[in-house]
């Protein structure tokens, strides 16, 4: 019975040292993360701004060119915020 108090032990101590202060690059890590997210949604943002532009178009040519640059902008702001993710989880 005693081993297996001892095995059953074993994952509470991992959960315990698990759930222990984050380190200083676990924090910065999740600061990243946190502007990442930021950096996303303004570039969704945009782009949905210039989606609803595009909506308002006087013609197609001028709706093409803005969807078009929606789409831009939506894949900057994921682009740089898949890099700031790749940076965090390097610290983490």
């Amino acid at each position: 019975m005693k081993k297996f108090a001892a095995i059953a032990a074993i994952p509470a101590m991992m959960f315990v040292t698990a759930c222990g202060p984050d380190s200083a690059r676990e924090e910065a890590g999740d600061m990243m993360e946190e502007r990442a997210d930021a950096v996303e949604d303004m570039g969704d943002e945009r782009a949905e701004a210039l989606e609803e532009r595009a909506d308002e178009a006087p013609n197609d040519a001028m709706e093409d060119r803005l969807n078009a640059r929606a789409e831009e902008v939506d894949d900057i702001g994921d682009n740089a915020a898949d890099a700031i993710n790749e940076r965090a989880d390097e610290l983490e």
